[in-house]
């Protein structure tokens, strides 16, 4: 009988390691046994054994209404942090009855640490022309997703496209500098994702309270121009509005004293300010698109899967 390729030890790591970074979420029905043997490498029962054992310690349940297990939330017990202590036990008196010393012993087991825990983090970075933009849009990707996305600016692919690219695992950036990005790092184009950001509700509700017909748009680049111009027309449609972008400070000046009513985009207060003393009557703040939120979810659960395997491969081998 030919040998198991993986163990059902090794599968149950693997789902730890799945479940703790956010592959299957809590609440999730795992997939089908069958589909996780193939993933593996291994039969049925190996797979079976290993969920048994994951219940045992609380991570999985079975329900009445599905034919998988279905993953129950970490903190709603110390099982796990029990089991693992008990392995951890038993791998410190292993290693005295062998003669290695307590300093050995924590220098390999902490840099064991840094090998697994390691490759559980991505690295994911968003890259937008202005800080603002990039510091807001980057916490609420953040919070969105539950995984860390740094901020960062277009600048920084004029640099070093190539090593910019393979120090991230994804690269996101709105749909406004997607061509841009996506030309720059050509060779990586796989890791890069565009998000679509919007007027958030409470900006459109205040462009829909306009009574005047003469609006006045100030933003920084063309592209957002057209976009808020459909925008506010969706809105207004009986209106005149009238664009400038903020570096061409005459027309953002002419546009303060002419129009009715000043639309802004949030970037370009501080130097609206400078340049004339009126105040805008509606600032636009931008939000990312719900379903932006999902793609950019089901990419990093792909990754992470990705790297479930590989891990688990790298254990049977």
């Amino acid at each position: 009988m030919a040998k198991e390729r993986i163990s059902a030890k090794d599968i149950q790591r693997a789902l730890i390691w799945r479940i703790s970074n956010g592959v299957y979420h809590p609440g999730e029905t795992l997939p089908p046994v069958r589909k996780l043997a193939e993933e593996f490498g291994a039969n049925r029962n190996t797979v079976n054994k290993a969920c048994q054992e994951l219940r045992k310690l609380g991570l999985l349940e079975m329900r009445t209404d599905r034919r998988s297990p279905v993953v129950t939330r970490i903190a709603t017990t110390t099982a796990p942090l029990e089991y693992v202590r008990q392995q951890a036990r038993d791998v410190v008196w292993q290693a005295m009855s062998a003669g290695i010393t307590r300093q050995q012993l924590l220098a390999d087991i902490t840099a064991l640490i840094e090998e697994v825990y390691g490759e559980r983090d991505l690295t994911i970075r968003f890259l937008e022309c202005n800080a603002y933009d990039s510091t807001t849009l980057s916490h609420d990707l953040s919070r969105l997703t539950g995984v860390p996305i740094g901020a960062g600016l277009l600048d920084e692919l004029r640099q070093n496209a190539d090593a910019f690219a393979q120090t991230y695992d994804l690269i996101v950036t709105t749909f406004h500098h997607l061509a841009e990005v996506s030309q720059a790092l050509a060779s990586y184009k796989e890791r890069v994702i565009g998000v679509d950001t919007r007027p958030s509700p409470e900006s459109l509700l205040r462009i829909a309270r306009l009574t005047k017909p003469r609006i006045g748009l100030v933003c920084t680049l063309p592209n957002t121009a057209r976009s808020l111009e459909y925008t506010i027309l969706s809105y207004q449609p009986t209106a005149q509005v009238i664009t400038a972008l903020i570096d061409a400070h005459e027309e953002v000046s002419h546009l303060a004293r002419s129009c009715d009513h000043l639309v802004v985009t949030h970037n370009c207060v501080p130097a609206l300010a400078k340049l004339t003393n009126r105040q805008p009557d509606v600032v636009i703040e931008f939000r990312i698109d719900d379903q932006s939120i999902e793609y950019l979810k089901q990419r990093i659960r792909a990754i992470r899967h990705g790297m479930t395997m590989a891990h688990a491969q790298r254990s049977v081998s």
